[in-house]
């Protein structure tokens, strides 16, 4: 896990403690196991408005949004295509443990969905299947555990 200091960083400025990070860490991972997902990289497309920035809007008021990964960048621009998500695709490839520090930092991140590799055809407005992992779920595992 060469990352996994960033989390665990991310998790801490957070005030989670280390021990925790690890913790939540590992059963994520654990979860990819058991789902047999195992890519080192995941793939995120990027529309050019950029999420919104910082100031425009309170928290509260900024809806909340779902951080969509692929396990390819293949996969990645099928989906991007075939969604009509935009001219020119960009794709930012992140680690799992870049993706979940990123979830536990933003709260408008509501969840972190690994979509299945096999899932090609998604309906318009619709997001594809796959491993999906919650905000309040990794805050939850950060939390129950104690250090």
């Amino acid at each position: 896990m060469p990352d996994s200091l960033l989390f665990i960083g991310a998790a801490r400025q957070q005030g989670y403690s280390a021990h925790a990070a690890q913790a939540a860490l590992e059963a994520v991972y654990a979860r990819l196991v058991e789902r047999q997902v195992a890519v080192q990289r995941f793939y995120i497309y990027r529309t050019s408005d950029g999420g919104g920035g910082e100031g425009q809007a309170s928290e509260s008021t900024m809806r909340q949004r779902v951080l969509l990964a692929f396990q390819s960048a293949d996969t990645a621009l099928a989906f991007a295509q075939s969604a009509s998500l935009g001219s020119s695709p960009r794709l930012i490839a992140l680690s799992l443990d870049q993706a979940l520090a990123v979830l536990i930092q933003r709260p408008t991140i509501s969840a972190l969905l690994i979509a299945a590799e096999d899932d090609y055809t998604v309906a318009v407005n619709t997001l594809p299947s796959g491993l999906r992992i919650e905000r309040a779920s990794l805050i939850e595992l950060l939390a129950g555990v104690t250090p």
